[in-house]
């Protein structure tokens, strides 16, 4: 069977920032093995912003609250549609998980060269987070 004539998987990712501006990336330890917000495949019954608490939490030690969502963005080579969401940090400590290599935060003017989804989708959660946060 072709894997592009699957349907693609929801995986809902939270855009997480803190109270410096910084945003929440994790260094895959499996492939891709680049720099990326926390996400994951739902578990059973669970509603995406459920399931982006629980997995930026196993990823990263930390819990987050949902803003707003930002869009929809396709990667048919790993069968998933990612669902993004921006977030903002509440409280924890940052840690890796076993899907981990490093995890961060940084400046949205400072982000890895290796990164998914692409730097624009961060500065467009980084600007709907500055509106999210200002009301």
């Amino acid at each position: 069977m072709n894997i592009f004539s699957q349907e693609l998987r929801n995986a809902p990712c939270g855009i997480v920032f803190n109270e410096k501006d910084e945003v929440l990336l994790v260094q895959r330890r499996f492939p891709p093995l680049v720099w990326g917000p926390p996400a994951g495949f739902p578990d059973h019954g669970e509603t995406p912003p459920e399931t982006i608490e629980r997995e930026v939490l196993e990823e990263t030690g930390v819990s987050c609250e949902i803003l707003a969502p930002l869009g929809i963005y396709e990667y048919p080579e790993v069968n998933a549609r990612l669902l993004t969401y921006v977030c903002l940090y509440l409280f924890g400590s940052l840690r890796c998980s076993y899907e981990s290599k490093n995890v961060g935060w940084f400046s949205i003017d400072n982000l890895p060269e290796e990164i998914s989804p692409p730097k624009e989708v961060f500065i467009k959660a980084y600007d709907l987070y500055k509106i999210s946060t200002s009301i």
